[in-house]
């Protein structure tokens, strides 16, 4: 334990009761959790009797990883064997593995699958169209149709779906909903809701003095005079008193007023207005409006039990359950059968529950039932940014608060962080203690949770500053805020590559490169943008996004093919069989030219093409075939996978394809038709399906949004986006769910108008989300190691606050950019004007391809040009250096092809000066690396290019290319099979794209993967 800290060893050690460990980012929480696993089995407990609960597969897995390496070095050999038997899990799976073993306690089959949310999503809506169509003359739905619909009931729809959703994740909805208006639209309750509503008002009121306090010290004799003006308000406490703020004038500031005061009025003057909003009408006029609400919930109310009522009946009729379901069933094992429960309770030594700021509602309902005072909980609340997974932050705040009252459970602290600097450590503390407090933020940062600088390694610097760096530019509106903070991001990662500024690795500093640099911003919308730019500069740039399924070539491909096979079954040759038909011909499956398709159709000649026959062949079929037979055959006869090289990373095809795959089987098991396949496919065809795609690292520059960087790290990271604005719309449909005040409903008088409930439960979301916004600048800033560096338009305004930004300013946050100018006063130092135009900017890098690639491969103070190229805009065909395959593969022949693309995988992460590889690989791979010349070269793995060559536009992926001084040469990897002449053809059209762009000799080589040699190809 000596290499740990006190709080570190403490969280490793203390034992005999909850605990609850607060880990700040870099304060290694998985290594404490995975040394607690080590000492609870070095002690004599069986690690099956551990339950470690995480909230992703991936993070199981690599929890699973970290123990078995630990138990590999100590040699425990016993726990090792039972390790991928032990219970180190997600809580979906979990949950899943309860229901299967007490599935007869349930009345349900051990045999239950989950289905995917996007069937049943499809499935709802449909439902409730039906549910909508029977209740139309129905007196008490029409009316309630008649007041809140205009054009349509879509958005009626929409809405109560939504509210379900919500619903679904209360474990008691079905009492819930059947007592809801018993409970709700009582006197008592009522009265409770006024008086809520008054304490709402009274601590907006409350707010006045603190923002003439802040005016105070801007002009005290300005601040006085309000004082004196708004004190009758101030010291009262009654709805009648605080309605007098209508009698009052907010008199005009003094002349010559500077910004910092005109802003801080014009913060009271906002709160003023919004204050007489919420008096406009008298007490009983907002009872009332609550009381005529009770009709339109009942109606909701019908709506949402008929529409489980079908739901439930389908998932039993096909049983099939999503894991909402799931996690009601666990817990209900468990609330409903002492047996269980106190099995469970006994059985574990501890359950460990890692990322615990993330966890749900139901997920602490389930905790709660098999707990006996042994929950181990570490996770840092700064770091929740799960809201829309259904993350309830305020679960780990309420414990966190009690534990450190020694109320239930022990509280232990990790501070000091290992990951960064101290001047970002600082930097990241200036920003936090003035705007993330216990009711925003949820986390008393100042008090409680500043960082600690933990990394003495650090000490070893360069020379260069690494404080917080703010590139600040004015928009002239020229170019897009985007494409300059891409430009400028551009130009400071190739100054700093120039430059040869200096980075930490291994206690060494070594120069920057390309891998050392991270993107971060809010969302993806802007990274095509920066891959533009990027390739236009020469510098390398992968993006780190969810994939959209129904968004790529191939998926479109497939969907087309399925909608012609269902065309020719029908013997429907009309204008949309044409279209699918072309699609398919024009596409990477078969290349047709335009004039080839135009003949075919005009000697109506399409049954005799290859495309027809091979569809016409699986549509005899069709009546017989299940949409999982159904796919796969199209996938077989049109020799898919064999041409997914074409089209890019054949790894995200797979992937792709085998969702697609798994689609059809989830819906071949509902009972779906290969035509209700297509059906279902069309109709969701604008509907995002995401999946996730595990990006592979290499010397590139990093981009992606906050969210995907949570648990990564980088030495340099660049934030950009900050101006733009959040989306904070949730709250504008008429009818919500909430949690805190239930069923939200307009009232209807002569007009739409909002109850009460509709302002409070706004407060409560406006706390709730600018929290999460806070907590996730926090998550992007600390992924920093060395020095972070904002790029944004900072505000000319002035400002100064006190020990923390006022209530009303943070919670009228509309950007990450609001957020870093609300404390612009204390990071003045950091701030440098960029003028923007000297970025060598220009519209270019949106319409050139081609990519002068001795920008990047040549180190030299030559200036770079770049030819502009005008492209008409006739249509071009596109074709690929690639091998085309038309062939059928075997079982063997797939396997091998498999085995050859993770290897391919393996040469492209591994760097070859170091090479750190899996012992099972490592010998195939240092075999290469001693075949090669690696002396004063340049190595670069996956180079992508595309260029036009007279009417053809050439697409390649380069393996690996290293450039000497007087020459190139290009290697490419192949499982076995290096003599193809299809293989030579690839070579020779990258060695004449790298000769055409370089001007030196290139030469070409194959290499073998089995038989472990390099064939010159020249």
């Amino acid at each position: 334990m000596s290499n740990f800290t006190e709080n570190q060893s403490l969280a490793i050690k203390k034992d005999g009761t909850n605990i609850i460990v607060s880990a700040g980012a870099g304060s290694g929480k998985t290594t404490v959790l995975t040394a607690r696993v080590i000492r609870k089995i070095e002690e004599g407990v069986d690690i099956n009797k551990l339950l470690i609960l995480t909230f992703t597969n991936e993070a199981a897995f690599n929890m699973k990883k970290k123990i078995r390496e630990e138990l590999t070095k100590k040699d425990l050999k016993e726990a090792l064997d039972y390790l991928d038997q032990a219970y180190i899990t997600t809580f979906d799976s979990y949950a899943l593995s309860m229901v299967k073993k007490y599935h007869y306690l349930l009345n349900v089959s051990k045999n239950i699958s989950i289905i995917d949310s996007s069937i049943m999503d499809n499935q709802r809506k449909a439902i409730i169209d039906d549910i909508f169509d029977n209740m139309y003359g129905n007196d008490k739905f029409n009316s309630f149709i008649d007041k809140f619909t205009v054009k349509d009931d879509k958005d009626i729809k929409s809405a109560i779906l939504s509210m379900n959703k919500l619903l679904d994740l209360r474990y008691d909805k079905d009492e819930y909903l059947k007592d809801y208006i018993n409970n709700y639209y009582n006197d008592n309750y009522i009265n409770q809701l006024i008086d809520k509503y008054i304490n709402f008002i009274i601590l907006k009121k409350n707010n006045i003095a603190e923002l003439i306090d802040n005016i105070s010290n801007i002009d005290g004799n300005y601040g006085s005079k309000l004082y004196e003006l708004y004190k009758p308000i101030i010291d009262s406490n009654t709805f009648e008193d605080i309605k007098n703020i209508y009698n009052i004038s907010l008199p005009a500031k003094p002349r010559g007023s500077d910004e910092v005061l005109t802003k801080a009025k014009d913060n009271l003057s906002r709160l003023i207005d919004e204050i007489k909003d919420l008096t406009l009408y008298d007490i009983d006029y907002y009872k009332n409006s609550l009381l005529s609400t009770k009709e339109n919930v009942e109606v909701i109310i019908d709506i949402i039990n008929e529409l489980d009522k079908k739901i439930l009946a389908y998932k039993k009729e096909f049983d099939v359950y999503e894991f909402t379901d799931i996690a009601k069933m666990a817990i209900k094992v468990v609330k409903d059968n002492q047996e269980v429960r106190n099995e469970l309770k006994n059985y574990y030594n501890e359950i460990m529950v890692d990322e615990y700021q993330d966890t749900s509602d139901l997920q602490e309902t389930f905790i709660n039932e098999i707990e006996n005072n042994n929950v181990y909980m570490v996770g840092d609340i700064k770091q929740s940014i799960y809201r829309f997974r259904n993350a309830n932050p305020s679960i780990f705040r309420n414990k966190y608060n009690e534990y450190s009252k020694n109320n239930g459970g022990y509280k232990i602290d990790l501070l000091e962080n290992f990951r960064s600097r101290e001047e970002v450590l600082k930097n990241i503390n200036e920003i936090f203690d003035y705007i993330m407090d216990d009711r925003i933020g949820n986390a008393a940062y100042k008090d409680t949770h500043r960082m600690i600088y933990g990394n003495k390694s650090f000490e070893l610097k360069g020379n260069q500053d690494y404080n917080l760096k703010i590139l600040n530019y004015n928009n002239d509106k020229e170019f897009k805020s985007e494409e300059i903070e891409a430009f400028i991001v551009a130009n400071d990662i190739k100054n700093k590559i120039e430059n040869h500024y200096q980075i930490l690795d291994n206690g060494l500093l070594r120069d920057f490169t390309y891998s050392d640099a991270c993107i971060i911003m809010d969302r993806d919308s802007a990274f095509t943008t920066y891959k533009k730019v990027f390739e236009y500069l020469g510098i390398p740039l992968v993006m780190y996004h969810d994939e959209t399924l129904n968004d790529e070539k191939d998926i479109y491909v497939i969907r087309n093919l399925i909608n012609l096979i269902i065309k020719i079954y029908k013997k429907e040759y009309d204008k949309e069989f044409k279209y699918y038909f072309t699609s398919i011909a024009r596409s990477y499956l078969f290349e047709y030219t335009d004039e080839y398709i135009f003949d075919i159709f005009d000697n109506n000649s399409f049954k005799d093409s290859t495309i027809y026959q091979l569809a016409n062949d699986i549509s005899n079929d069709l009546i017989n075939m299940t949409n999982f037979e159904f796919i796969n055959r199209i996938i077989k006869d049109f020799n898919i996978y064999e041409n997914t090289i074409k089209i890019g990373d054949i790894n995200k095809s797979i992937v792709r394809i085998n969702y697609l795959i798994n689609l059809a089987k989830s819906l071949s098991n509902l009972g779906y038709t290969p035509i209700d396949f297509m059906q279902y496919l069309n109709d969701n065809i604008d509907t995002d399906i995401k999946y996730s795609i595990n990006n592979k690292m290499g010397n590139n520059v990093k981009i992606m949004n906050i969210h995907k960087s949570k648990g990564l790290e980088f030495n340099i990271c660049y934030f950009t986006g900050l101006y733009k604005e959040f989306n904070l719309s949730d709250f504008k449909s008429y009818f919500i769910y909430s949690n805190t005040y239930g069923i939200i409903s307009p009232y209807y008088n002569n007009g739409i108008g909002d109850t009460i409930l509709k302002s409070m439960y706004k407060n409560e979301y406006m706390l709730e989300e600018i929290s999460e916004k806070i907590r996730l600048l926090y998550v992007g800033l600390t992924r920093t190691k060395e020095h972070m560096i904002v790029i944004a338009p900072i505000s000319d305004e002035e400002n100064d606050f006190g020990s923390m930004v006022s209530d009303e300013e943070r919670l009228s946050y509309k950007s990450f950019l609001d957020i870093i100018n609300s404390v612009k006063s204390k990071l003045l130092n950091y701030i440098t004007d960029i003028d923007y135009h000297k970025t060598g900017i220009t519209k270019k890098y949106n319409t050139i391809k081609d990519i002068n690639y001795n920008s990047y491969i040549n180190k030299t103070d030559d200036k770079i040009e770049f030819k502009n190229i005008n492209i008409d805009t006739n249509e071009i065909s596109i074709s690929h250096f690639s091998k085309e395959n038309n062939k059928l593969y075997t079982k063997e022949e797939i396997e091998n092809m498999e085995y050859g693309t993770y290897i391919h995988y393996l040469f492209q992460i591994t760097d070859f000066n170091n090479p750190i590889v899996e012992p099972k690989y490592k010998e195939l791979i240092i075999n290469f690396i001693n075949q090669l010349n690696l002396n004063n070269c340049n190595i670069y793995k996956e180079y992508e290019f595309t260029y036009k060559d007279e009417m053809e536009e050439k697409h390649g992926i380069i393996d690996l290319m290293l450039e000497y001084e007087d020459h190139i040469d290009i290697y490419d990897y192949k499982l076995k099979n290096t003599l193809d002449d299809a293989y030579k053809k690839q070579l020779e059209g990258y060695k004449k794209y790298i000769e055409n762009i370089t001007n030196k000799p290139v030469y070409t080589y194959l290499y073998s993967i089995l038989e472990k040699n390099i064939k010159n190809i020249n």
